[in-house]
């Protein structure tokens, strides 16, 4: 879809949900927003903030955005372009580059498995990896775009949706650190279902990640 169509398919997506995706940089990572407004040229975003301030950015920096409309998700690159205060709402125009392609939900080979990880909530502004706890759970599936646990109703109050979370897991003989979006909690039975949304793979952890999917995926076959 070229960017004219899509912006034309925004302006009746007002409210619709975003996802601000900074590759590179000192604010390298993925920030929660949503459509406010929509011109012929460009979409204005609820601006991201960044521990309870807006999010520093400059104009013509590119991103990328993921926006949540009519039960499909659409990606694309965007260039900033202004930041305003509309009624006191600040907001963020970006205007998309080239196409915005949409992604089916359900992109990625989910596997079943067990590993076991440790789950870390880099929530607030004073966190620390020394003092605060870290959970353990038992992965029930992965995929290379995310993890899937079942949680008992005892612990489901350390899930928050919406929320980031470091993940340590051991694939083989090594460990890997990941952040992740907690993305879905719902009660199924005796547990509750969480999923969690990988923000980003590097490389070297994601040829680990393909190497165990495909031999869980050839166990599976064998059973």
């Amino acid at each position: 879809m070229d960017s004219d169509a899509f912006l034309s398919m925004l302006s009746g997506a007002i409210g619709s949900r975003v996802s601000v995706v900074i590759d590179a940089g000192l604010y390298k990572g993925t920030y929660k927003s949503r459509i406010e407004d929509v011109s012929p040229q460009a979409v204005g975003l609820a601006h991201p903030t960044l521990r309870g301030a807006l999010l520093p950015v400059h104009r013509s920096v590119h991103i990328k955005i993921n926006v949540e409309t009519g039960g499909a998700l659409y990606i694309t690159e965007a260039s900033i372009v202004r930041g305003i205060t509309v009624d006191s709402v600040p907001i963020l125009w970006v205007a998309p580059v080239g196409e915005a392609i949409r992604m089916q939900r359900r992109q990625f080979v989910r596997v079943p498995c067990l590993l076991k990880t440790g789950l870390f909530r880099l929530a607030g502004e004073e966190y620390s990896l020394e003092k605060e706890e870290w959970a353990t759970a038992n992965a029930k599936d992965i995929s290379l775009g995310g993890m899937g646990f079942a949680i008992l109703p005892d612990r489901e109050h350390s899930f928050v949706v919406g929320e980031r979370y470091l993940l340590d897991m051991a694939i083989g003989e090594k460990r890997f650190l990941l952040v992740a979006n907690l993305v879905k909690k719902l009660p199924k039975g005796e547990f509750h279902e969480v999923g969690m949304a990988f923000e980003s793979v590097p490389a070297l952890i994601e040829k680990a990640l393909r190497d165990f999917i495909r031999q869980q995926e050839l166990a599976e076959r064998q059973l």
